[in-house]
């Protein structure tokens, strides 16, 4: 078990993605110096407006690009070590501790024919929405061993999904969800402008009550 500083936010991390945060808040300003300098893991998690969940991704502070002269910052995190948060500690900090176990996805054979079919739908999306600029996934040329989270992060996903993924500890079951999921998107994408603003966004469509 390790001792970690927690950033509650309405997005979720995966392990390997790069995304740029702006952070405003004096706790996570403190958070945020303290893992950047000591080089340390933080905790994300996903934050609705009706609880914490307890399955997250740490991240690292990759760089802060820009800082205000009120303290906020520009930073750029990237995904880690999946977690499981087994007791929230309130108080200690300005910011939410939590006592995590790190997990793995089970051992298993990946299914070549289930991420080929994955990406060629992928792909089939990425063409259809041009306008977008989405890369196409060239499976020859992926180094991650995590395929299923690089092809979530453009594929028309609410967030709850992504959190779905993420908790999921099998990446042929996180491919199969996909298949399943980009096979009822394709039809849509060019009629339906929510699907793109979701493809366009990594999924953070907010929900009423969150601004």
């Amino acid at each position: 078990m390790e001792r970690i500083g927690l950033f509650p936010l309405y997005m979720v991390l995966y392990p390997e993605a790069v995304m740029p945060l702006h952070v405003f808040e004096d706790r996570y300003k403190l958070l945020i110096n303290h893992c950047f300098d000591s080089k340390k893991e933080f905790g994300m998690t996903l934050i609705d407006p009706v609880k914490i969940f307890h399955t997250g991704c740490c991240a690292i502070v990759s760089d802060i690009f820009r800082r205000y002269d009120d303290g906020k910052m520009d930073i750029i995190i990237k995904g880690t070590r999946r977690f499981k948060i087994m007791h929230i500690i309130d108080g200690k900090e300005q910011y939410l501790l939590s006592d995590i176990e790190f997990f793995d996805d089970k051992p298993e054979v990946q299914n070549e024919s289930l991420l080929i079919d994955c990406i060629e739908q992928y792909n089939k999306i990425a063409d259809s929405l041009k306008e977008l600029n989405i890369e196409k996934i060239d499976i020859i040329k992926l180094e991650t061993k995590v395929p299923s989270f690089l092809i979530s992060q453009k594929s028309g996903l609410t967030l709850y999904q992504r959190q779905e993924l993420l908790e999921m500890r099998s990446e042929n079951l996180r491919l199969e969800y996909l298949r399943f999921h980009l096979e009822k998107v394709i039809p849509m994408v060019k009629e339906a402008e929510w699907v793109a603003k979701i493809v366009k966004n990594d999924g953070f469509m907010k929900p009423d009550g969150i601004k």
